[in-house]
Order: structure tokens, then C-alpha cells, then sequence
């Protein structure tokens, strides 16, 4: 089953077109990792996709309900309601974090359950714990953003959208604002949550940990789907020249 559909999507900013007829879909279970230079289109597709930011035209199908659809030539959305339930089936991971910092990490993570799905606070507060423990930071659910690290923080945001319990997470370069160092505590919880079977969606450019966590790779340039495939695909056999061009750079 499809869980994310997207079909001839397009964007631009002014005059400079950044999405260009991008389709393609996610099964349930499915790690899907995007990849591409800066500049790409890689971000405003995930934005689009999350409603941060409007398509110009396209489909956009999550979970069976259309978000977008076109109208002849007009881009249409859905009415507000079927927004905000596709909105609530779907979790995003920054890369800058993102928490409140005025909020503990109890409060990061328990405010969207308990006032937006309407859910027990002892309720909410008891998954939390557990998110946290998953996560390897028990005990610190009273510290607040400014006394963790990068990666903690990073942890903590992962936590608060998986307390929304999405049927697909986003991950915008999860590890793009940390030090070397703590990116591999970040790979090592989205490793997990690929074991799991979570569908996620993970834009990156950790080539390595794209080819191991992924079934699936999208490789865009120019606001175009240059070639998508199967890891061992894009990175052991591709025969495109653009895809060859981009992964030199990374080969050892």
C-alpha cells in the first residue's frame, strides 16, 4: 500500500522553477532516501509534502486522502479538515531541531498529544518516557534544549514526532547542524526505526548510511528525478552519467 503518492509536481519561486514534474511513491515500510547537490529541490519537495510550503501543480495523495489535486490547470487543496488530519498522519524531523525552547523535554514532546490529539497528559507522559528511553536519554525529561547537545536535542525532536505515532516520518538532513562526531548516534536511531518498519523519507547527504538504511533512492538535480532505483542500483551499477558524476565525490 501506497502511503505517500506524489504525481508531476511542480514549484517555483518567482522565476526560478525548483520542483519540475516530480512523481513518485512510498510503500508502507519503505525507507525512501533522497539525495542530490544544494539546490536540488531536495527540501522544498519535503516541504511541499508537509504543507510548509504550496505546490503551483500536481497530486499529492497520503494514506488515501488526496491533499492536492488538479482542477484543469488549477492546483486545488483539500478542504481545512482532510488538511489537518493528513497534516496529523504525518511527522517531520528539522534539521535545526526546532524544540521549544522555553519547554522542558517532557513539554517538547507531550504538548502536541495533549492538545492536539486531545490525549491524557499521565497518558502522553507515560509514552514520552518511553520515547525516551528508545531514544537513550532517560533522565532528561526535565532538562531543557540549551543543556543538551546537538545530538540530544536531534533525539529529542525525533521523540516528539514519533509521539504523534505518524504513519511516515520526514527527515530533513537530520544530521546536517552536528558535529561528526554525534552524527552517528542520529544514524544509529533512524537504523533502528528502518528495523522497526517505520515508512520514512529521509533527505540526506550521508551517502553511506542512505545505501545501508534504504530500500529505495531518489536522486534528484535540478529540480528533476534524475534516476531512482534500488540502493545497490544507484550506487553499485547506475548507469547515468549525472548520478555517476554526483557519487565520485563520495567514493573512496
Amino acid at each position: 500500500m501506497a502511503v505517500l503518492e506524489v504525481k508531476n509536481l511542480s514549484k517555483s519561486f518567482g522565476d526560478l522553477q525548483v520542483l519540475r514534474d516530480i512523481s513518485f511513491n512510498v510503500e508502507e515500510g519503505q525507507v525512501v532516501s533522497v539525495i542530490g547537490p544544494s539546490g536540488s529541490g531536495k527540501s522544498t519537495l519535503l516541504r511541499c509534502v508537509n504543507q510548509l510550503e504550496r505546490a503551483d501543480s500536481g497530486e499529492i495523495n497520503v494514506c488515501g486522502m488526496n491533499m492536492l489535486h488538479m482542477n484543469g490547470s488549477k492546483a486545488v487543496y483539500a478542504p481545512h479538515k482532510t488538511l489537518r488530519e493528513i497534516r496529523l498522519r504525518i511527522g517531520l524531523v528539522f534539521q535545526n531541531f526546532n524544540l521549544f525552547p522555553h519547554m522542558n523535554v517532557m513539554q517538547n514532546i507531550i504538548e502536541a498529544p495533549v492538545h492536539v490529539l486531545k490525549k491524557p497528559k499521565a497518558e502522553a507522559v507515560q509514552d514520552a518516557v518511553e520515547l525516551l528511553e528508545k531514544m537513550g536519554l532517560s533522565g532528561k525529561e526535565k532538562a531543557y534544549p540549551c543543556e543538551l547537545s546537538g545530538g540530544q536535542q536531534q533525539r529529542v525532536s525525533i521523540a516528539r514526532a514519533l509521539a504523534l505515532r505518524p504513519d511516515v516520518l520526514f527527515f530533513d538532513e537530520p544530521t546536517s547542524a552536528l558535529d561528526p562526531e554525534l552524527t552517528g548516534e542520529i544514524l544509529k536511531v533512524i537504523k533502528g526505526l528502518a528495523a522497526e518498519k517505520m515508512t520514512m523519507v529521509i533527505v540526506t547527504h550521508e551517502m553511506e548510511f542512505a545505501r545501508e538504511v534504504s530500500n529505495h533512492v531518489i536522486f534528484m538535480d535540478g529540480g528533476y528525478i534524475v534516476e531512482e532505483g534500488a540502493p545497490e542500483l544507484l550506487f553499485g551499477d547506475t548507469q547515468n552519467e549525472r548520478t555517476k558524476q554526483f557519487l565520485s565525490r563520495y567514493r573512496k
